[in-house]
C-alpha cells in the first residue's frame, strides 16, 4: 500500500471520528439544553436523535464538499447558493420528520405531552447552531492545514531554486577553470620554444594559480585579499609574456575581513589582457579597486588593438560577457551594478557590488 494513501486514509479516519464525537456531544447538548423536559422522554430522545442525524449529514456535506470544492476554490456565489439549498432541504426534511413523529405519537397515545411550535423552533435553532459551529471549526482547521501545506511547498520550491542556483553557479565556475587553463597552456606552448627560463617561471606561476582555482574556490565566499592576491599573481604572469605595454594596478593595502564570491573579478582582468594588448606603442591596461562603506568598486580599462594589428576570430571557448553577468546576477542579484563603456579606442567595465 502506498504510504501516501495510508496517511490520507488515517487523516480521513481521524476527521470522521472527530465529527462523530462532536455530534455526539451536540446531541447531548440538544437533549439537555434545547429540548423541553416537560414533554415525553421517548419523544425527546427520538426528536433529538433525528435532528442530530440530519444535522450531522448536513455538516458533513458542507464541510467535506461545499467548503473545499467551492469556498476554497473562490467559487463563493456557488458556495452560498448550495449552502442555502442545503439549509432549506435539511429544514424541510426535519420539519416533515418531526411532524410524522408527533403525528405517530399522538395516534399511539392521545394523552402524551408533545412539544409545541416554540419548543420545535428552539430545537431547530440549537441544531443549526451546531452546524454553524462545526463549519467554522472545520474552516479554521482546513485553512490552517492548507497554509501549512502551502508553506511546505514554498519551502520545497525555495530549496529547489537554491539547489538549481548553486548548480548553475558551479557550472559557470567550472567553465572558468578550463577556459583559464586553455589560455595559459597556449601561452606556455609559445614560450617554451622562445625562452626556456621564462617558461619555467611561467610553469611555477601557473601551478600556484591552478592550486588556488582547484582548492580554494570551492566556498561560496572567500576573503577578498586572496582574490586580489590571485589576480596580482596572474598579472605578474602576464608581465612575463608581455613587456611593451603600460600597466596600472591600484589595489588597497588592507581590505580587512571583506569577503567576495570567488573568481567574480578575475574574468574582467583576463579579458583585458586577452583583448587589450595589440598595439606595442600605446597598449595599456588600468585596473583599480576600492571598498567604500561596504561597497566594492572595481574598474578595468584597456586599449583596443587597431584592426590592422590583429585578426579577430570568434571566441569558441570563452566564458563570455553574458556568462559573467549571469553569475553576478545569481550571486549578488540587485546588489551588483555593472556597466560597460566601449568606444573606438578603449574598453572599460565599471562594477559595483554591495557586499555583506
Amino acid at each position: 500500500m502506498n504510504p501516501k494513501d495510508s496517511n490520507s486514509s488515517t487523516t480521513l479516519g481521524k476527521k470522521v471520528l472527530r465529527q462523530v464525537l462532536f455530534w455526539l456531544l451536540g446531541a447531548a447538548l440538544l437533549f439537555f439544553v434545547f429540548s423541553n423536559r416537560e414533554y415525553n422522554l421517548n419523544i425527546r430522545l427520538v426528536l433529538v436523535a433525528v435532528v442530530s442525524l440530519i444535522g450531522f449529514c448536513s455538516s458533513v456535506l458542507v464541510n467535506q464538499i461545499l467548503i473545499p470544492r467551492f469556498l476554497f476554490r473562490k467559487k463563493r456565489f456557488l458556495f452560498f447558493y448550495l449552502l442555502t439549498a442545503v439549509f432549506l432541504i435539511s429544514l424541510w426534511i426535519i420539519i416533515v420528520t418531526i411532524f410524522m413523529i408527533l403525528l405517530f405519537s399522538i395516534s399511539q397515545s392521545p394523552d402524551v405531552v408533545i412539544p409545541d411550535r416554540k419548543d420545535v423552533t428552539i430545537l431547530l435553532a440549537g441544531n443549526y447552531l451546531m452546524i454553524i459551529l462545526a463549519g467554522i471549526i472545520h474552516f479554521i482547521e482546513e485553512s490552517y492545514q492548507q497554509q501549512l501545506a502551502k508553506n511546505h511547498l514554498e519551502q520545497i520550491h525555495r530549496e529547489m531554486e537554491l539547489k538549481l542556483r548553486e548548480a548553475r553557479l558551479k557550472l559557470m565556475q567550472d567553465q572558468i577553470h578550463p577556459h583559464f587553463i586553455f589560455n595559459m597552456l597556449n601561452n606556455l606552448y609559445g614560450l617554451v620554444a622562445e625562452d626556456t627560463g621564462q617558461s619555467r617561471r611561467l610553469i611555477l606561476k601557473l601551478s600556484d594559480l591552478l592550486e588556488y582555482i582547484l582548492y580554494e574556490c570551492n566556498e561560496p565566499l572567500i576573503p577578498l585579499e586572496k582574490e586580489l592576491s590571485f589576480i596580482q599573481d596572474y598579472i605578474d604572469l602576464e608581465r612575463i609574456r608581455h613587456e611593451d605595454f603600460k600597466l596600472t594596478v591600484n589595489f588597497p593595502d588592507n581590505v580587512g575581513n571583506t569577503e567576495i564570491a570567488p573568481l567574480v573579478l578575475f574574468p574582467f582582468v583576463e579579458n583585458a589582457f586577452k583583448h587589450g594588448l595589440g598595439n606595442a606603442s600605446d597598449s595599456f591596461i588600468n585596473i583599480s579597486l576600492m571598498v567604500d562603506n561596504g561597497t566594492l568598486i572595481f574598474t578595468v580599462k584597456n586599449s583596443k588593438p587597431r584592426l590592422s594589428t590583429i585578426t579577430r576570430k570568434p571566441e569558441k571557448n570563452g566564458i563570455g560577457l553574458q556568462n559573467i553577468q549571469e553569475r553576478l546576477s545569481l550571486v549578488y542579484g540587485e546588489k551588483s551594478d555593472f556597466h560597460i563603456h566601449n568606444d573606438d579606442k578603449t574598453y572599460q567595465i565599471n562594477l559595483r557590488i554591495k557586499l555583506k
